[in-house]
């Protein structure tokens, strides 16, 4: 039997149930012509008539009350079966992959709120600083800190990224940043170079030396590290000023451990972003997570 004479017997039940067309049509949000229509067609598939039309009312034919029995019994039956089949597809372990950086500071502090809509569904995170390559690390979804360039892949954006230079409050009063900006030169910057090239670890400060206006000549003082975490560390501790994530970044701020001791921001035309292979945009568990992954987002901004 074809789906399309499934949706028929549903239909049919629906009528059968009320014994009317008028009201099963406006509880299926179809016109009763249409169900008029489908119940003709499958009467004729089946070979037996299934209502007595008469001038006020329909009935059930002898053959139509035996189907009724039926389909009443069994459609409950699948109806409960799919349910399950879609509550157990949020089962099962989910595989994700991140950088590093966006996985500590933004995607692990909120994952609680994700086990609470999801508890039967494990998480297995995979952080890794190298582009996305599901064919060398396979995962159900990749967030990267990119361009949004994937060819062959579903890319949605996720978060917008700005740098800013941060520091310790106290760093910033030893120093006098926040009385006059032009101390910068007589700081400690400090670089990480994960999400840059490695031939020109000084980019991001470079980018936002010329954005602010201040001579890159000036500032004399560098240290270098390969990874945003050890250039937060070394903020947080007071050895200097780190150009921060502003989404990475912001709640560290909030918390009184860093300050934005200025106002101006450096776009490099990067974000973070959500990565699937195109046939996994639609499976369920990929889905719940994206949707969580947005709402949280959207929380975010009305913070």
């Amino acid at each position: 039997m074809s789906f399309s004479s499934f949706t028929s017997l549903h239909i049919f039940a629906q009528i059968a149930g009320c014994l009317s067309f008028k009201e099963a049509a406006d509880a299926l949000h179809l016109t009763q012509s249409a169900l008029s229509h489908r119940i003709r067609k499958l009467e004729q598939e089946l070979g037996f008539q299934l209502f007595v039309r008469q001038t006020r009312r329909i009935a059930l034919t002898p053959e139509g009350e035996r189907l009724y029995r039926q389909v009443s019994r069994h459609f409950g039956s699948v109806c409960h079966e799919i349910e399950d089949i879609r509550h157990q597809a949020l089962r099962g372990s989910l595989e994700i992959g991140s950088t590093p950086t966006f996985a500590q500071h933004w995607l692990v502090p909120r994952l609680k709120g994700f086990y609470g809509l999801h508890p039967e569904l494990s998480l297995h995170l995979r952080s890794k600083g190298s582009r996305v390559d599901f064919a060398l690390h396979p995962a159900d979804l990749w967030i990267d800190y990119g361009d949004g360039h994937y060819p062959g892949l579903d890319s949605l954006p996720l978060l917008d990224e700005v740098l800013m230079p941060v520091c310790s409050p106290a760093y910033a009063e030893q120093m006098g940043l926040l009385e006059a900006p032009d101390q910068l030169a007589e700081c400690l910057l400090l670089h990480d170079v994960e999400s840059i090239p490695q031939s020109d670890p000084r980019s991001e400060w470079r980018g936002w030396l010329a954005a602010a206006g201040i001579d890159e000549g000036s500032c004399r003082h560098h240290y270098s590290f390969t990874h945003y975490d050890a250039a937060i560390s070394g903020a947080r501790s007071g050895l200097g000023v780190a150009m921060g994530r502003y989404q990475l970044a912001r709640d560290l701020v909030a918390r009184g451990e860093l300050i934005f001791p200025f106002d101006t921001t450096y776009h490099q035309g990067l974000g973070y972003h959500v990565v699937t292979r195109r046939e996994f945009v639609d499976v369920p568990k990929v889905r719940a997570f994206v949707d969580w992954l947005r709402q949280e987002v959207v929380q975010m901004a009305a913070r």
